[in-house]
């Protein structure tokens, strides 16, 4: 065995077999970096699609507390009279995904499932108040402001902030990723 060690021959052989093997090796890390950084801009549009998503949310939830404060004084006030300028009962901007984005979170981010469907739950609930209301101001009824303003507020205020803790979520999710895969 040292006889073959010394003949030229079989240590360039040695070299190329050892060499082919680290080429192997960096290729197999490339390649393995190469998918940990596709998995990663494809995880990084999901998350860009539900956070654009829940500021949709966001922006739905102040529309409608807009109609409420708006309509409120118009029928506080005898001789005014409330147009929704900001067409406030057209859902279709907010529907526009909604199932897509619902799919993508129970595929990509199980566990915030129950948050967007709370969130979902109280948007339904402010429309469906919202659109109640609107339904008394087209007939012209008498309307207790009371109860409806302090149950829009409680819908309000439970669901607050959680459209933005949802995207918090995602972000951490999204760095916690390219720092195991990445980094």
């Amino acid at each position: 065995m040292a006889a073959l060690l010394t003949k030229p021959e079989y240590i360039a052989l040695i070299i190329s077999v050892l060499a082919i093997c680290v080429n192997v090796y960096i290729s197999y890390k490339n390649r393995k970096h190469a998918l940990a950084k596709e998995e990663y801009f494809k995880l990084q549009q999901v998350v860009e699609k539900i956070i654009a998503k829940l500021l949709i949310i966001n922006n739905h939830q102040e529309k409608l507390k807009i109609y409420i404060e708006y309509a409120h004084k118009a029928s506080q006030s005898n001789n005014s009279v409330f147009i929704d300028s900001n067409d406030t009962l057209n859902k279709s901007h907010f529907d526009k995904e909604g199932e897509e984005v619902t799919a993508l979170i129970d595929i990509y981010f199980g566990d915030i499932g129950s948050d967007w469907n709370f969130c979902l739950d109280k948007m339904s609930a402010l429309y469906t108040q919202v659109f109640i209301l609107s339904k008394k101001l087209e007939e012209k009824s008498k309307i207790d402001w009371k109860p409806i303003v302090d149950n829009f507020n409680k819908i309000i205020l439970e669901l607050s902030n959680r459209p933005q803790e949802v995207a918090d979520k995602l972000k951490i999710e999204l760095k916690q990723f390219k720092k195991e895969n990445l980094l």
